[in-house]
């Protein structure tokens, strides 16, 4: 007897479990080292399931990563639906944002996700970048913040510089946090304050 087939429903529920197990196993263990049948094992899945969903390790990866990116802007979306104290919320976002697990797990494994970039199709990567570009006009425009003045790159690369500084050893360490919130002012002031 053949296997009856998933609904979308299930579908979505198998790659959805698929990624969280395997997130765990990445954050764990890192990019390189994670493999198809560790992350199978720990879904309960057979190995065919899994190519169900992604052609690749490297495409799951790469989802995952995506993944983790779409639930910080989820993060971000909440606090501003609460609109109280916007700067200062943001400002604790930025402070706690390089604690977080998936954060810290994304900068100190740059070099990594860099390489494995290198072997997804360049149009995928192209479409994932305008994503998230689009996601920081989304959060802005939810914010109430005019985007002609306060332009989403500019945020965007704000915060790739504040995680690129958390990750380089070129940086003084006696001096770091101070520079990060110099910079976190730097960013706050463009978004809130009016910068030209």
């Amino acid at each position: 007897m053949t296997p009856r087939a998933l609904t979308e429903q299930e579908k979505c529920r198998q790659c959805d479990k698929l990624l969280e197990k395997g997130k765990a196993i990445v954050l764990a263990q890192g990019i390189r080292k994670v493999s198809v049948d560790e992350i199978t094992k720990a879904a309960s899945m057979a190995k065919g399931s899994f190519y169900q969903h992604f052609e690749s390790k490297e495409q799951f990866l790469y989802e995952l990563m995506w993944n983790i990116h779409r639930q910080l802007f989820m993060q971000v979306e909440q606090m501003i639906l609460s609109g109280s104290d916007m700067q200062g919320n943001m400002r604790s976002l930025l402070k706690n944002l390089f604690h977080m697990p998936e954060i810290s797990f994304l900068i100190q494994n740059q070099r990594d996700i860099h390489d494995l970039f290198q072997v997804i199709p360049d149009q995928e990567v192209r479409s994932a970048k305008q994503m998230e570009s689009g996601m920081f006009k989304k959060l802005l425009d939810m914010a109430g913040i005019d985007t002609k003045r306060v332009k989403p790159g500019v945020v965007h690369n704000y915060i790739h510089t504040l995680s690129l500084m958390k990750s380089s050893d070129l940086m003084t360490e006696e001096d770091l946090p101070e520079t990060f919130d110099r910079i976190m002012d730097s960013l706050l002031s463009y978004i809130f304050g009016g910068a030209q």
